[in-house]
């Protein structure tokens, strides 16, 4: 079996992308937007395709129809380096699509997960799971099949010889009731943002100190006021970066998280890890919605040395 060096699974759409105009629109309303691009969408197509072009070796599973958007959906990923032979054709379903419509730094979404949902464990190949010392799961929430197991999967993960992590996301149900004292000990690293963190807390019934007790790693994201880390009890505090001319801010956080996976990959520690996905995750915002915009790890120093990108200092 081919040798990777990360399976990453979840989400998986087009992005439909909408810039450039005045307000969102009313029902019975039209209004003109200036700018329109199609694009790799799906946190977790974001961060395997970021992954490859920082020089890994991945292998994407995920669910599409066999319409246009999922022909175009490969392409992309195969153009990006992913490898796509694990992927599932669901016969009957449209491949997931996002029309996200942006003004500025805000922006609003409108889903059809289509295909997507019908995403499940067993669709991941054991002999793959041997194989390939990392495994990411992204956006479970959206996955039906993945979202009421997520403790039992993880544990099932771990009767193979392979480093777990997991990037929550939005709870599209707003139920955020995740047993984290079941899930956590299978997880290796999560990596939440602030507000999908203290959500999860709350419907836990735990307080922000009590991630401090779970055996993991917890990288939890707080945009430009920086990163923190907790391991082995302790908690602390990284500054980020910032793009003072941002393009678009889609998949920063996909971004940073295929940075820190990468330099874990490596072999480096977690506070280097984090330094790699600060600056990965701010040289996103300065191209278009989920595509690359570099080829290999020599190509992102080259645009970010020239980006006018600083770190944050708190």
């Amino acid at each position: 079996m081919k040798k990777f060096d990360i399976i990453v699974t979840g989400d998986c759409n087009i992005d439909l992308l909408f810039n450039g105009f005045d307000h969102l629109p009313a029902f019975g309303e039209e209004v003109l937007a200036e700018q329109f691009n199609i694009t790799l969408g799906s946190s977790a197509g974001i961060t395997a395709a970021h992954l490859a072009a920082l020089g890994m070796k991945v292998a994407y599973i995920g669910a599409i129809g066999e319409d246009t958007f999922g022909k175009q959906f490969k392409e992309l990923m195969n153009a990006a380096g992913v490898n796509t032979d694990y992927m599932v054709d669901k016969a009957g379903f449209s491949t997931g699509c996002t029309a996200v419509l942006s003004k500025g730094e805000e922006r609003a979404n409108i889903t059809h997960a289509g295909a997507m949902e019908q995403l499940c464990p067993a669709d991941i190949p054991a002999q793959l799971l041997e194989a390939t010392p990392f495994f990411h799961l992204s956006n479970p929430y959206v996955l039906p099949h993945f979202r009421n197991v997520l403790p039992t999967f993880y544990k099932s993960l771990k009767k193979h010889p392979i480093h777990t992590s997991l990037d929550p996301q939005w709870d599209v149900e707003e139920k955020w009731n995740t047993d984290l004292n079941e899930l956590l000990p299978y997880v290796d690293v999560f990596l939440p943002n602030k507000t999908e963190l203290q959500l999860l807390l709350k419907g836990n019934k735990l307080q922000t100190e009590d991630v401090q007790k779970f055996p993991n790693t917890i990288v939890c994201t707080h945009g430009n006021q920086g990163v923190a880390i907790t391991e082995n009890g302790l908690t602390k505090q990284m500054n980020s970066y910032i793009n003072e001319q941002p393009q678009d801010c889609i998949g920063a956080g996909d971004a940073f998280t295929a940075g820190f996976l990468s330099a874990k990959i490596d072999g480096q520690d977690n506070t280097n890890a984090v330094e790699m996905g600060c600056r990965s995750g701010a040289l996103s915002t300065t191209f278009t919605g989920g595509s690359v915009a570099y080829h290999s790890r020599a190509h992102f120093e080259q645009l970010f040395a020239n980006a006018n990108i600083k770190k944050i200092k708190h």
